[in-house]
Order: C-alpha cells, then structure tokens, then sequence
C-alpha cells in the first residue's frame, strides 16, 4: 500500500471526526467538513464552538475514521486510518484559498462557510490499518490479521 491509498481511502468520506483537547486536556471529538490541500486538511469552524475553542488553545488534534465490511465481506475487508497533528489558523489570502475548496467540496453550504474561522490540519503521523499483504507490522487482535502502515 502507500500513503496515496491512505488518502483515497480517507476521501471516501463525506464528514471527518476531529479530535481535539481544551488546554486543560479535555478531550472532545466532533464531525467536520474537510478538503484537501495536498496532504494537509482544511476545515471550518467557528470560535464559539468546543472545536474552536479547543483548536486556539491547544493545537495538537487527531483524525480517525474506520469502515465495517459491506454485506458478504469479513472484518479482513474493513479499514481505518488515524492521523495525529498540528492545526494552524489560515487569514487573509490562505484562508480565502481554504474557503473556497471547502466551498468547492459542500457547495450546498455556499458563502456561509466563510462566516467562521478557516483551519489547516498539518499531518505528523499518518497510520493506515488494512489487510493487504504489505505493511510495516502485523497484529492480531479479535482474530482478525490487521496490517499497519505508518507514514
């Protein structure tokens, strides 16, 4: 596999779970609308929120999204992926680019996406869990033999 099936697969996606901390470590978790900028994520929220809040103060996040098997499949077809951050405030020029791809990718939202902040999600760490044949580690956990990709 590669870190481009990494990305496929998380682009399957209509909304990510962003998790993020406050200040003071607690943890919180929520759906957000993303795009691509290269292997970063953009997204969009406002101040007010607990996503916010915590994103201004503290900004080391995470994503994570996992899939079941479709109907005839087993767990050996399911899939997950976990990326660990930084998120950084995007103005002027960079937060008007940003906007206009999360417009471009839910454009049933129109211009209300530019009435909150605009955020970049940088990658450190990329962690792609399937069961392809290639990998960087192997593990069994409720017998099922998983693959793990770190990028």
């Amino acid at each position: 596999m590669s870190i481009e099936a990494a990305y496929e697969f998380l682009g399957t996606y209509e909304l990510l779970s962003l998790a993020t901390a406050s200040k003071d470590g607690v943890p919180h978790c929520a759906p957000t609308f993303y795009a691509f900028d290269g292997r970063n994520i953009l997204f969009t929220t406002s101040d007010r929120t607990t996503t916010g809040r915590n994103v201004l103060s503290n900004p080391l996040a995470a994503f994570g999204e996992g899939d079941a098997p479709d109907p005839g499949q087993t767990w050996d077809d399911a899939r997950g992926i976990q990326l660990q951050g930084r998120v950084v405030l995007l103005e002027g020029a960079e937060a008007d680019a940003a906007a206009e791809k999360l417009m471009a990718a839910y454009s049933h939202l129109g211009e209300s996406i530019k009435q909150s902040h605009m955020f970049r999600f940088e990658p450190s760490s990329v962690t792609y869990i399937h069961n392809a044949p290639d990998g960087d580690e192997e593990f069994e956990p409720l017998g099922v033999n998983w693959v793990r990709e770190t990028f």
